[in-house]
């Protein structure tokens, strides 16, 4: 079963190298990771000496490729083959948590196996694979009652890209709710570390620019893609207030009078989704399928960073492949059904469209707002899958068709 996955995820891989429409990587980060692998495989220091704008653990991930080779070539190819490695253990690491949290590990495997077809050549030429990969494998082992070494893992995703900081409060809820209030605290303190050391060691190497990178994050103006950006052209369109293209920190953005008012509803509505999902977490961490609900509301947790923030870059659609893979391996039909429907529509938009979005034709734009409305919408869904009352009308149903009580609900869907 694993090698038959496996096998098609090499397949996919090659469609993504030879296959039109998937091999499209008109617009991709490979000529950005091999410029700053050169430099950094020749001793010069990431902040210091090169300019690098990603967290401190990012630096290995983009530059080992280069040991290949930094010509446009090989660098491609060694990239290629490098996220090819993270995309197997990603694909295993869904199988082993559908296992593990009462799914088909089939379905969940051949699920995330399809990838490559879902995504296209972004998922072979950005790193985004890596951090998901962390994520996946820091809730495996705290579902595996390993929490210090899970969140210890989560830090390290965390100093790699950023995004995995939102699992955090979702876990240390879940396991506090279990009564294993100590382990939270220590898990809590294992993330911490690992994220202080690895700061710390940044800003030894150069303050000055560990700083400057987290200002370029920090000063990013609205992405044209995001959520928030939609509701920027929206405003434009019907006359209250003009969105300004702007292009800067390497993506296009906009610029609008509201853009400050309409940035902070998003991230209120982000801190807000988080909240409810450790809440969710919380509530059900005693119940049958807790350990489910928490790998959910983890990885529904994500779909919020990525649909809710200020910058949505396509390849943020690859964080999003566990969620489609693991709710199809939970029979949780509507929700896989809309994650992985916006990541197709990410592909049928960029590279293809990518500029016909910043030119703002209708289709291109209209093609963008189709895809953020559906990550809404398995937001959406995740939060009424982790409902007492969807919860509760599953156990009716189950009740109905005289399976005992005693049953595990995570077992349910097979």
């Amino acid at each position: 079963m694993r090698r038959a996955a496996i096998a098609l995820l090499v397949a996919g891989w090659g469609a993504t190298l030879w296959l039109a429409p998937f091999s499209n990587e008109r617009v991709n980060d490979l000529f950005v990771y091999r410029s700053f692998a050169e430099p950094v495989l020749h001793g010069g220091l990431p902040y210091r000496d090169v300019f690098f704008e990603y967290p401190p653990l990012a630096a290995p991930v983009i530059a080992l490729p280069g040991v290949v080779g930094t010509g446009a070539e090989a660098f491609r190819w060694a990239f290629a083959g490098w996220t090819l490695l993270m995309a197997v253990a990603v694909v295993l690491l869904c199988g082993a948590l559908a296992a593990r949290t009462g799914g088909s590990a089939r379905r969940a495997l051949f699920a995330a196996a399809l990838m490559p077809l879902a995504c296209g050549a972004m998922v072979r030429t950005h790193f985004d694979l890596a951090p998901a990969a962390l994520v996946l494998a820091a809730l495996l082992l705290i579902v595996s009652e390993r929490p210090r070494l899970g969140l210890a893992v989560l830090g390290a995703g965390v100093a790699t890209k950023g995004f995995p900081l939102v699992v955090a409060p979702v876990a240390l809820a879940w396991l506090a709710a279990r009564g294993e209030r100590r382990a939270a605290v220590d898990g809590a303190l294992a993330c911490a570390a690992v994220v202080a050391a690895v700061t710390l060691a940044a800003v030894a190497v150069s303050a000055d620019g560990f700083a400057d990178a987290v200002r370029y994050q920090v000063d990013r103006p609205v992405q044209v893609e995001s959520v928030p950006a939609s509701v920027l052209l929206g405003l434009d369109a019907a006359g209250l207030g003009e969105a300004r293209s702007v292009n800067s920190h390497r993506s296009d953005g906009l610029v609008h009078p509201a853009d400050g008012a309409v940035s902070g509803a998003f991230l209120a509505a982000l801190l807000g989704a988080v909240a409810l999902l450790s809440l969710a977490a919380a509530r059900t961490a005693r119940d049958r399928g807790a350990e489910r609900n928490v790998v959910l509301a983890s990885l529904a947790a994500v779909l919020a960073f990525a649909a809710l923030g200020r910058v949505l870059s396509p390849q943020f659609l690859i964080w999003t492949v566990p969620l489609a893979a693991l709710a199809f391996a939970w029979r949780m039909h509507a929700l896989a059904a809309a994650v992985a429907g916006a990541i197709v529509l990410t592909q049928l938009e960029f590279p293809a469209r990518y500029f016909d979005v910043v030119a703002r034709e209708p289709f291109a734009v209209w093609l963008v707002a189709a895809r953020n409305a559906a990550l809404l919408v398995a937001l959406g869904l995740a939060l009424w899958e982790l409902a007492p009352s969807a919860l509760r009308r599953e156990q009716k149903l189950l009740d109905r068709r005289g399976v005992p009580a005693v049953v595990r609900l995570d077992q349910h869907r097979v």
